[in-house]
C-alpha cells in the first residue's frame, strides 16, 4: 500500500459547487456605474471590450503552454489605457465586483466539512487550483474552508495552469513532502488526472464524474479511483494506502 502525509485537492467543481457567466453586458453596465463614482467614464460596451481585448492579449503574449490570465491586470491596464489612473485598489475592488456580478452560484458540496475534518486527522491538506488570487482567498474565507489547508497554490500567481506539472511541485514543497507521498482529488481528467500524474503524485482520483465526462478520458493516464463525492473519496484512501 502507498503510504501517504498529504492529500491536495483542486477547488471549483471538487470542494465549491460554481456557476458564473463572465459575459453578461449587464454585469459590464453595472461595472461602468460603479466607475462612474470614481470619475472613470466609460460605458458598458466599450469596457466589456477593452476587458477582454486585455484579456486576450494576455494569453497571446504568454510563453506558457498552458497559460493564466490575471483578471486584476486586465482590468488595471484598462483603467489605466482608458482613465490614466494606476489606482491599484480601484483595480482590485472593481475586479472583485466583477467576480460578484458574474456569479450565478456558489456554495460547498454537501460532504465537505465531514469529510474535511476526516483527512485533517491523518493527513495534511493542500489546495491547486486554477483561479484568480481575488476570487480565491475571498471565497475560501466566505465559505469557512480556508483554515483547513497547509498550502494553497492559485494559478493566477504563476503565470500558467493545470495540467502544468509545476503548480503541483510547488505545493509539495510548500508542504515540504515527496510527490509518492502524496494523493490529489479533483473533478477534471485533462487538469487534474494528467497534471497529477505528470508531477508524479502516488494517488489521483476523480469525484462527481457523470457518464459522460467518463466517456471523454483517454486510457492513459488512468484514475487510480473514480468516486461519486468526496466522502468516497475518502473512504478509498482510507482502505487503499497507509498513513
Amino acid at each position: 500500500m502507498t503510504k501517504l502525509k498529504a492529500v491536495m485537492f483542486d477547488l471549483y467543481g471538487t470542494l465549491i459547487d460554481i456557476r458564473t457567466n463572465e459575459n453578461r453586458d449587464e454585469t459590464f453596465e453595472s461595472l461602468s456605474r460603479f466607475l462612474e463614482y470614481r470619475r472613470v467614464f466609460v460605458s458598458g460596451k466599450e469596457l466589456k471590450e477593452l476587458y477582454f481585448s486585455e484579456v486576450n492579449q494576455q494569453f497571446a503574449r504568454s510563453r506558457e503552454k498552458y497559460p493564466e490570465i490575471d483578471v486584476a491586470r486586465a482590468f488595471r491596464q484598462v483603467l489605466q489605457n482608458r482613465a490614466q489612473t494606476t489606482d491599484r485598489y480601484l483595480a482590485m475592488i472593481t475586479t472583485q465586483l466583477y467576480r460578484s456580478l458574474c456569479r450565478e452560484k456558489m456554495q460547498l458540496f454537501e460532504d465537505i466539512f465531514w469529510t474535511l475534518n476526516e483527512f485533517r486527522k491523518d493527513y495534511r491538506l493542500g489546495i491547486v487550483t486554477d483561479a484568480q488570487r481575488l476570487y480565491c482567498n475571498p471565497e475560501m474565507r466566505s465559505l469557512r474552508i480556508e483554515d483547513f489547508f497547509d498550502a494553497i497554490v492559485i494559478s493566477s500567481n504563476y503565470g500558467f495552469r493545470k495540467p502544468d506539472s509545476r503548480l503541483f511541485h510547488i505545493v509539495l514543497a510548500m508542504l515540504d513532502i515527496p510527490a509518492s507521498a502524496a494523493a490529489y482529488i479533483g473533478n477534471n481528467y485533462h487538469t487534474d488526472i494528467v497534471g497529477a500524474k505528470a508531477a508524479g503524485l502516488a494517488v489521483a482520483g476523480l469525484i462527481r464524474q457523470s457518464e459522460k465526462d467518463m466517456q471523454g478520458h483517454s486510457n492513459e493516464p488512468a484514475p487510480d479511483f473514480v468516486s461519486n463525492d468526496l466522502h468516497d473519496a475518502f473512504k478509498w484512501i482510507s482502505e487503499n494506502t497507509e498513513i
